[in-house]
């Protein structure tokens, strides 16, 4: 499994000798860098909590080099000290795990090129790895009417949207507040978008959910029958916009339809299947159809949700394939 490994400079230890308080830190770890400026105090501890990277693995154990430079700025005379090693991290843990450097920093004055200078700071820097799953899904929302969709905040200035349930995502980063992720699949794919944290302070996005194979879905024009998984569905649809055999996509749900609204009794009515890549054909519950595929037997349509939400065709945008015949 992808995991996304965090790695953040904690905080920064002041002992030793005082040489000044103007601190500079530098941090590089495999290509990424964190610079902080920082007054501090001999004898002081500053935390700073601020990323250096992020980085991506599914190896059971994360290692990398780490380059340090510690500088006290001067007007006249900068005093440098380094710090290197490698970090191991064990990407099993959930809980922080923390890596300590110390970089002795030598006071340095020089006239003349005449040098001199008898004091030595040292700077604890911690670092703190934490790993969490780089893929996530939106849950199954079961409350409201909103039942079966996420609302997030798309960035860049446009407007919130619903998400599906189930849907793949790529997470970015996460703060006290939200969850910042790329949408991998269905109608907003490559989309950035975030979601607030609960307010218990529990994460909203889920893992450990295995995407199963293409659904088979068969429907007859003269019987009006809907067959899933071995299934019938009583069904109907228009006959003023008549369906033409052969092979559809049905696609990811794109976002909710109001016309649900009308058969609570359906559980997740708003949410509805699209047919093929253009135009306005929709698998959904209902008992009239403008040219979708309607199963009259409303009750039952959580069994049909149940058996197409999960599944995937590998396109990025379809969950199954709907064989039209007589």
């Amino acid at each position: 499994m992808l995991k996304s490994v965090q790695i953040m400079l904690s905080k920064i230890r002041y002992s030793g000798d005082s040489i000044g308080d103007d601190i500079h830190v530098e941090i590089e770890i495999l290509g990424k860098f964190l610079r902080v400026d920082k007054r501090i105090k001999a004898g002081a501890t500053a935390k700073i909590n601020r990323e250096v990277g992020r980085f991506e693995t599914d190896r059971g154990l994360f290692q990398a080099e780490v380059f340090i430079t510690v500088i006290e700025k001067d007007l006249l005379f900068n005093d440098v000290g380094n710090a290197n090693g490698s970090i191991k991290i064990n990407t099993t843990l959930t809980k922080p795990q923390q890596f300590v450097f110390e970089a002795q920093v030598r006071e340095t004055r020089s006239i003349f090129s005449k040098f001199w200078g008898t004091k030595t700071a040292i700077f604890e820097i911690t670092l703190e790895a934490e790993v969490s799953d780089a893929i996530k899904y939106t849950p199954d929302v079961e409350k409201g009417t909103g039942k079966g969709w996420l609302m997030v905040k798309f960035a860049n200035g446009e407007p919130d949207k619903s998400l599906p349930a189930y849907l793949k995502l790529k997470i970015e980063r996460t703060d006290a507040k939200r969850e910042y992720f790329t949408i991998l699949e269905g109608a907003y794919r490559g989309k950035s978008a975030s979601v607030k944290i609960s307010d218990d302070s529990s994460l909203r996005l889920i893992t450990g959910i295995k995407h199963e194979p293409p659904a088979r879905v068969t429907y007859s024009i003269s019987k009006k029958i809907l067959t899933l998984k071995g299934k019938k569905y009583k069904a109907d649809d228009d006959p003023k916009n008549p369906w033409k055999k052969g092979l559809y996509d049905i696609e990811i749900p794109d976002h909710p339809h109001g016309g649900g609204l009308k058969y609570p009794e359906a559980g997740r009515g708003t949410v509805w299947f699209k047919i093929g890549h253009s135009g306005e054909r929709y698998l959904h519950p209902g008992r009239v159809s403008a040219g979708c595929i309607s199963i009259t037997e409303t009750t039952r349509w959580m069994e049909i949700y149940n058996a197409l939400i999960k599944t995937r065709k590998g396109d990025f945008i379809s969950v199954g394939i709907l064989e039209v015949i007589d």
